[in-house]
């Protein structure tokens, strides 16, 4: 195999199938990648036999075809550091040279016959979303889903597509984002899609795009399709908890205020919060919006910031980390918090289509 190619276009397509190859594993094999070329361009391909990531480049020069398989943490890596616009690539008996800029690298690979082959779509229901949308309902959502392995249940994200409505949910069971988009399609489907395949679709998702991205969504797997990008994933095999019977139906207290001062505000508070009882109080009342967290061994923060309060006013505790971590992601110049008190979950409201619903923290 020998190839030129930009470089750029190159690094990102890289980057974009190395994120779905295992960092450990019992196949080394798999930290591989695998770099196709024939009369139509270049093919890169990657897998961990649970997701799959393939990018195809078509403004490339092939001078011979055939394929290769390359450490995908080396070739990434060197991939970066280089300068030169272009790079060429020449492949024999599993070494691959890079050369680019007057520098020459050897990667020494494996046997491509012996890397898995990828497995075919089987059809399964389609709809289309302006990928730009679909980036940032995935970031409105992907920080609330548990971390923890042995949450298995809420290990990943809620894709709920009915009546015309794409929803995503993540809960880790303290905390519920939802972000959705009205889109043009009867179809309907519930799945719940492991945090790893979505956060491969961040890198590979233009941030202003609308160009569209397709998903397809079968028995057991979903195929994200965006341009020359497509990312397989299998599902999560599991029940996603009700999250329509979480969301508060009513408040006892509105309160509007300006998102940058309310971020600014709680990340002043935040740092005398303890770290064995994250809590800041949040006590709305007299166009104010007061927030106090105490340290028996640093000391006390006491903020107020101007508001609009509506209803009775009152009280509520919140893990300061869970609110700073929505306000990142919230586009909106002013936010809402709909409250009653420590027994009830509170909600945010912080897009026109973006719901934070948090638990608050009782009996402090």
């Amino acid at each position: 195999m020998k190839i030129l190619c930009d470089r750029n276009a190159l690094q990102e397509a890289v980057t974009v199938v190395s994120s779905v190859v295992p960092v450990k594993t019992t196949k080394p094999i798999l930290q591989n990648l695998l770099v196709r070329a024939d009369t139509e361009g270049i093919t890169l391909f990657a897998t961990d036999l649970e997701m799959a990531a393939r990018v195809q480049l078509d403004a490339v020069k092939v001078s011979k075809k055939g394929s290769v398989l390359l450490p995908a943490r080396e070739t990434a890596a060197l991939l970066r550091e280089l300068s030169d616009p272009t790079v060429t690539l020449e492949s024999s008996d599993q070494r691959c040279r890079i050369e680019s800029g007057g520098g020459s690298f050897v990667l020494l690979g494996e046997s491509p016959e012996e890397y898995p082959e990828e497995s075919q779509n089987k059809s399964g229901k389609r709809i289309e979303i302006p990928a730009g949308r679909m980036l940032r309902m995935i970031q409105e959502t992907i920080f609330a889903a548990a971390r923890e392995e042995t949450r298995y249940a809420i290990n990943g994200v809620l894709l709920d597509c009915a009546g015309g409505c794409l929803r995503l949910v993540a809960t880790d069971g303290r905390r519920l984002a939802i972000s959705y988009e009205n889109i043009d399609s009867k179809v309907e489907f519930k799945v719940v899609v492991p945090l790893r395949a979505l956060n491969t679709m961040v890198r590979a998702l233009p941030e202003d795009g609308k160009e569209a991205l397709q998903l397809e969504v079968g028995d057991k797997q979903i195929v994200f399709k965006i341009g020359s990008t497509q990312l397989q994933s299998q599902l999560l095999e599991t029940r996603f908890p009700d999250y329509e019977g979480v969301l508060p139906k009513s408040a006892d207290t509105t309160v509007e205020v300006q998102k940058a001062v309310l971020e600014s505000a709680l990340r002043r508070a935040a740092i005398l919060a303890p770290n064995d009882m994250r809590m800041v109080r949040f006590e709305a009342g007299d166009n104010q919006l007061r927030l106090t967290a105490e340290s028996t061994a640093r000391g006390r923060a006491d903020v107020a910031v101007d508001a609009v309060i509506k209803g009775a006013g009152g009280g509520i505790n919140f893990n300061p980390d869970y609110i700073l971590e929505a306000l990142r992601v919230c586009k909106l110049d002013d936010v809402r918090l709909d409250m009653s008190d420590d027994s009830m979950p509170a909600k945010f409201t912080l897009g026109e289509s973006f719901t934070y619903v948090v638990m608050p923290i009782s009996g402090a």
